[in-house]
């Protein structure tokens, strides 16, 4: 591949000549890889930021912390690309609109996201994440990302949208399409395929409203108007682009990490009221995500000069491992406390954040719960990917039965 030249408003001394997926590929961590970018600038410009786009890296956490609250001057609109993929004139809505209206068509998803409405869903998320561990319980093992990442967190999003479960391998199948294709024509044939389907989901709701998400989107009012076909369209894609990688992408970092720390699976085995900030601990270290921004007017920002669309990546995964930020920064301690950014902040802080925490504390109660002993058993090879979202790809898992 051909990298992009040094832009003339980049100073030689900020270029940094490198594919960022392909260098987080390097070695056998890509968190670790990664932050070898903290050794150098704090922000610097690169020829591929992902999906072959060239722009600039921020690499601490208060310099991204600071472009997290400053949509209108890092705007989220229309950086997926997908009108282009679809052939249709709408965004990814509520991620791709800023404010002043921002607010109104992510307030028609927001009440099914509130902390009490995801505390109402407890018994039917345990209830999916039981279902899915009796199946292999009593192997003493499994492939933890086919077996149970992969469904679980799919599971509870399909419930929540109205969808067969049945209709779950195609569905993924689209979505590592259009998140990880070797190129944009295949990203976009996936993208179609997704919208048709969502398409198809939503005639049925027309014709007979359930109580699901589509439906709630078909029945939304902004200022006394229904949503057109755009706004649905964009609502419906971003729950499922959303709903179906990040939570089990995260799982596979979480449950890799617990698989090599027997002490933290002794402590969360022996106080379980340790989980919820040991979920929060491993959030902030295994950041998965990595938004795209754009510039929308030039600005000297962190005393770096940026012009005016200049695209810019927000990496999760480089905030949660900030040195300036946290002391021993790849240690996983879960004392720690400290504010992270893995699900965002400001405006696009994530939309499905509480139901993401409630999902990792399950599976964390559930697995210490069941298991003793978890562990990735000797040479067995931990197989992840880099493109778009870090993900573990490949992880198998033996245990003992607690007793």
């Amino acid at each position: 591949m051909t990298l992009a030249a040094r832009p003339d408003h980049v100073p030689e001394a900020l270029f940094w000549p490198h594919d960022i997926e392909s260098f987080a590929a390097e070695g056998e961590d890509p968190f670790l890889s990664l932050a070898r970018l903290h050794d150098g600038p704090d922000i610097v410009w690169s020829p591929d930021i992902g999906r072959g786009r060239a722009g600039w890296i921020l690499t601490r956490f208060d310099a991204l912390q600071d472009a997290y609250r400053n949509p209108n001057l890092f705007s989220r609109a229309e950086t997926s690309e997908l009108s282009r993929m679809v052939g249709e004139d709408w965004r990814l809505n509520p991620l791709e609109i800023e404010p002043p209206h921002h607010a109104a068509y992510r307030q028609v998803l927001q009440p099914a996201f509130q902390p009490r409405a995801i505390a109402a869903l407890d018994d039917k998320v345990r209830a999916i994440a039981g279902e899915l561990i009796d199946r292999f319980e009593d192997r003493d093992g499994c492939e933890f990302v086919a077996d149970f990442a992969s469904q679980f967190p799919s599971y509870v999003f399909m419930a929540l949208m109205g969808l067969p479960r049945e209709d779950l391998p195609q569905l993924l199948e689209w979505e590592n399409a259009f998140m990880r294709g070797p190129d944009f024509e295949a990203r976009a044939a996936a993208a179609r395929r997704i919208v048709g389907y969502l398409k198809r989901q939503m005639a049925e709701r027309e014709e007979t409203p359930r109580d699901d998400l589509i439906s709630t989107i078909l029945a939304a009012r902004i200022d006394g108007r229904p949503l057109d076909y755009n706004e649905r369209m964009g609502m419906c894609f971003v729950l499922y682009a959303g709903g179906l990688d990040t939570v089990a992408s995260s799982l596979g970092w979480h449950l890799r990490h617990l698989a090599r720390d027997p002490d933290l699976q002794r402590r969360l085995q022996e106080n379980p009221a340790d989980i919820a900030a040991a979920a929060d601990e491993l959030l902030r270290a295994f950041g998965v995500v990595a938004s795209h921004r754009y510039v929308t007017a030039d600005v000297d920002f962190h005393g770096v000069a940026m012009k005016r669309g200049d695209f810019v990546v927000m990496s999760t995964h480089l905030a949660g491992r900030d040195p300036r930020r946290y002391a021993d920064p790849h240690r996983i301690d879960i004392d720690r406390h400290d504010l992270h950014l893995t699900l965002g902040a400001g405006v696009h802080n994530c939309l499905g954040m509480h139901l993401a925490r409630r999902e990792i504390r399950i599976v964390l109660e559930e697995f210490t719960r069941r298991f003793s002993n978890i562990r990735i058993p000797d040479g067995a090879p931990v197989d992840w990917h880099t493109r778009n979202i870090l993900g573990v790809k490949h992880m198998p898992l033996e245990w003992k039965r607690a007793s």
